[in-house]
């Protein structure tokens, strides 16, 4: 037992020797190796870094779109009849001109009708003329009838002071106030005469008014057994064929537009915010300020471009699933198509273009809108952009950390909204950073 003891007492001694041993030699490193860190000039951060620059020319940015018909015209009889012509390009697939006579109806019933309209307001007219006649003759019946009435009247008053003198006698009193009664009574009816013509006047008036009513209806029923384009355009159905019976209402041909066309399309909030922003006026409502897009269409490994016009929110309702807003560009020149070049990896090698020949309802396209928000932005490089928005900017040889909000991400740079923390022309580092400190101390490199 004394000898185990022993034996175990020593290696104790032992291991506290070795350990204080360490710890001493331990100590006295440590001061050394800090202050070889401090006193070594490379352990300093080099960094590549480049100005952060205002950004005032705009933010592009692409959405998916489909082509679709900017209206479709239906054309529908106006009149009923027999279809007597049909125009080789009335038929499915074929392009109109706008005013291009696609059939005629027979005319001749509505010919018939303008005919007897012409002659309905001739007779107006001549009854018209014929009542005008005797409303003048009786004018001046009128005017000698009251001539004569103011003869018989002073007659009248003559012998009425002839007879208070016994100068007359009764009867031939009763004589002249009885030619009195007969001159009042020519004057009334002739009166009553005038009223009746001149009610008879207006009454023609009215049935000439609508016997022209009749005869610009007949002639416009006329004008409509020729059935002309109202548009540019292709015909996407046609129904009735030369000979066929068409009754008025019944739907003869349909005609797509092409003239024009629109573009569907979706954009985010984000993104209608930046189009809205575009002046200081924010109460624009459902209608976009006037902003220019470009139409982006591949074909055979090229691509080609059309100009357009974003316009408004298509319905002004949200799609619940994407939380994306429906929009219409509108394409006003759909067949003014340009080369935009060739896409990577294109396998069009001839030197030959193989261009559509227009825009067409259906296809695909990428919109490339071109939005100039009147708010600050900045921008740089997209490789100084770190997780969680944040970035490392030098002043006075110290590194600062910031986070911020990205706006877009365009052509290898990142548009990022202005930052009262952040100015422009300073330095953002792009270079790979291991370990940043906050306020550590940097070189820039020259490079």
């Amino acid at each position: 037992m004394k000898r185990l003891s022993s034996v175990l007492f020593r290696s104790g001694v032992s291991l506290g020797l070795v350990i204080l041993t360490s710890v001493v030699i331990c100590t006295g490193m440590v001061p050394q190796r800090i202050q070889q860190r401090h006193d070594d000039p490379v352990a300093e951060l080099l960094v590549e870094a480049v100005p952060i620059v205002k950004h005032d020319t705009g933010i592009d940015f692409s959405v998916d779109g489909e082509v679709i018909p900017f209206r479709r015209v239906d054309l529908v009889a106006e009149i009923a009849g027999r279809v007597v012509y049909k125009s080789e390009n009335c038929r499915l697939g074929q392009s109109v001109k706008k005013d291009e006579v696609l059939m005629k109806i027979d005319p001749a019933d509505y010919q018939l009708e303008k005919e007897k309209a012409e002659q309905n307001v001739k007779q107006a007219q001549v009854n018209i003329d014929e009542n005008k006649v005797q409303l003048a003759n009786v004018e001046k019946e009128l005017i000698l009838a009251r001539e004569k009435l103011g003869l018989s009247q002073k007659d009248y008053d003559r012998n009425v002071s002839l007879a208070d003198k016994n100068t007359i006698t009764p009867a031939d009193l009763d004589n002249v106030r009885a030619s009195l009664l007969s001159a009042k009574e020519n004057v009334t009816k002739l009166e009553n005469q005038l009223l009746i013509y001149k009610t008879q006047t207006e009454k023609m008036q009215t049935d000439l008014g609508s016997q022209k009513i009749a005869l610009e209806t007949a002639k416009l029923n006329l004008q409509r057994a020729v059935v002309t384009s109202p548009i540019d355009g292709i015909v996407t159905a046609d129904v009735f064929e030369v000979n066929s019976f068409i009754q008025r209402g019944a739907d003869m041909a349909k005609i797509l537009d092409t003239s024009q066309l629109e573009i569907q399309c979706s954009l985010y909030m984000k993104q209608i915010q930046w189009v809205w922003r575009q002046s200081n006026d924010t109460n624009t409502g459902y209608v976009f300020p006037p902003t220019p897009v470009t139409i982006v269409y591949e074909n055979e490994g090229e691509q080609w471009s059309w100009d357009g016009m974003l316009k408004t929110l298509d319905g002004g309702l949200m799609n619940a699933a994407t939380r994306m807003v429906p929009c219409r560009v509108k394409v006003d020149n759909p067949g003014s198509g340009k080369p935009r070049g060739k896409t990577t990896g294109s396998n069009n090698n001839t030197g030959e273009s193989v261009r559509p020949p227009m825009l067409i309802a259906g296809m695909f396209v990428t919109v490339i809108v071109h939005s100039k928000p009147v708010i600050p932005l900045y921008r740089i490089p997209e490789r100084a952009l770190l997780p969680g928005n944040r970035i490392w900017t030098v002043l006075d040889g110290k590194l600062h950390q910031h986070f911020i909000r990205v706006a877009a991400t365009t052509g290898g740079d990142v548009l990022f909204y202005a930052d009262a923390a952040i100015q422009a022309g300073g330095l953002v580092v792009v270079s790979p950073l291991a370990t940043p400190i906050e306020g550590g101390a940097v070189t820039v490199s020259n490079n």
